[in-house]
């Protein structure tokens, strides 16, 4: 079973894209960046259901 995932959809109010990107990176690195985070609201942010379904997947491996 392949990790099939394609990215965030975009939204108008959603998480800000660096912040998440950043915090991804840490994860894939293997580094456990703490405690749940808490990302900015930006304008054409990632979709926030989304990521944080990805996080919390990504964190129970």
């Amino acid at each position: 079973m392949g990790d099939e995932f394609q990215g965030f959809d975009l939204v108008r109010r959603g998480y800000d894209r660096r912040q998440v990107d950043e915090y991804l990176a840490l994860l894939a690195q293997g580094t456990d960046p703490g405690g749940p985070p808490a990302f900015d609201v930006a304008r054409r942010g990632y979709d926030r259901a989304q990521v944080d379904a990805r996080i919390a997947r990504l964190r129970a491996r």
